[in-house]
């Protein structure tokens, strides 16, 4: 996680995983891998179709799904807030309008069994019905990293928006 741009009319934030986690994700396919064809080599087919397409699967599944990268880009000149998620299946990009966009909260998760937290960034559009929660990743992790983006992302909108409420509502007319 980390604010790559913070000027008065955009800024650009990156989540994702660090890629040496996902380098370590990956050290076991090569052993497996061996393993696996010595079990072929020795006859042993199921063996080895289990490690080789089993084993390895997972853990080549499990490194697509964590290699996905959002970028949230809160663009003042072109009016719209866009999130693009780029992993190695392609690339998605959604925009919403910037002046929808009310805050950043933080959506929570405890575990009963260990007194520990974990949370995400989540995106509150409220001007629309029902309220619009977009969740800038898949996956919650424990320290303060989301909150410091939550903040980030609110103080730039109060910047951005005027100090009159953390929310860039447009003014009613009374």
């Amino acid at each position: 996680m980390s604010i790559e741009t913070n000027t008065p009319d955009l800024l650009e934030l990156e989540l994702g995983i660090p890629r040496f986690i996902l380098w370590f994700v990956m050290l076991p396919v090569l052993p497996v891998t061996l393993i696996g064809l010595a079990n072929l080599i020795g006859g042993e087919f199921l063996i080895a179709l289990v490690l080789l397409v089993g084993l390895n699967g997972a853990f080549i599944a499990g490194y697509i799904a964590l290699s996905e990268r959002t970028r949230l880009r809160l663009d003042a000149g072109t009016g719209l807030a866009s999130i693009t998620r780029t992993s190695r299946l392609g690339t998605r990009r959604r925009d919403y309008p910037l002046e929808a966009l009310d805050s950043a909260e933080l959506d929570r998760s405890h575990t009963s069994q260990e007194d520990r937290s974990t949370s995400k960034v989540v995106l509150v559009f409220r001007d629309t019905r029902p309220a619009t929660r977009v969740a800038l990743s898949r996956w919650s992790v424990s320290g303060d990293g989301p909150a410091l983006m939550a903040n980030g992302i609110n103080a730039w909108l109060r910047r951005h928006f005027g100090d009159e409420t953390i929310t860039p509502r447009r003014q009613h007319p009374d």
